[in-house]
């Protein structure tokens, strides 16, 4: 695994250089002291890296655009100091793979480079809680998402058999949603729903199609606003 860092800010440079102690990565790392000499590292390799990046930088924010459009086996991650989880949010629609910031003990730095590194984003457990109460004080908004039918639409006695209206959810895309907002992939929706990711794909257009939004972020942005 590789990891190449490029943190700017001194406060953010000294916790993770005790961050990277703690986990022995320091043989693993490549600190930058400047964008063009990170892009000049990028170019010289072939495997699959994570970039860490200071995104108290602006320009950083401005640059992973590039790092994604032209490397395909490089994941960005996000590292600044705490932010809330609506911010949080804009880092993954920049294209952030996760964010990272320093309330993030050592095994959740860990963890969110690799979940970076399988293509995945990651939430620290703290910012899965900031997540659900928001989430939770948003019901209002999903539930009229959600139509309830009536006994008399469901002539069969069959769940499935039900007729929902176009911008209505169903129950098994409700799940789904659940789901993409918690930040899975559609192979461990698939996996834990008992489904092929393909179904998973076809219920995420589906759900797409019905709330009128482009992507999990637009998505989120729904439910966190």
């Amino acid at each position: 695994m590789g990891i190449d860092v490029y943190v700017s800010n001194q406060t953010i440079n000294k916790w993770f250089n005790s961050i990277l102690k703690e986990l022995d990565f320091l043989n693993e790392c490549t600190i930058h002291k400047n964008l063009d000499s990170l892009y000049n590292s990028l170019l010289n390799v072939n495997n699959a890296r994570v970039v860490l990046l200071d995104i108290e930088d602006r320009a950083s924010c401005e640059y992973v655009s590039s790092i994604n459009n032209g490397f395909e086996n490089v994941h960005c991650v996000a590292i600044g100091l705490n932010r809330n989880i609506t911010e949080v949010f804009t880092y993954f629609n920049l294209g952030f793979s996760s964010y990272i910031d320093l309330s993030y003990s050592a095994i959740e730095v860990y963890q969110a480079i690799h979940k970076s590194l399988g293509n995945s984003k990651y939430l620290s457990n703290s910012q899965q809680e900031l997540l659900f109460e928001h989430l939770s004080h948003n019901l209002e908004g999903l539930a009229k998402c959600i139509s309830i039918p009536s006994s008399a639409n469901n002539h069969n006695g069959n769940h499935d058999s039900i007729k929902y209206s176009e911008k209505s959810l169903t129950e098994k895309e409700k799940k789904v949603c659940e789901f993409l907002l918690k930040g899975f992939t559609y192979k461990e929706i698939a996996n834990s729903l008992g489904v092929t990711s393909f179904t998973i794909n076809q219920r995420v257009k589906g759900i797409y199609k019905k709330l009128q939004v482009r992507s999990r972020s637009e998505l989120s942005f729904r439910y966190l606003s």
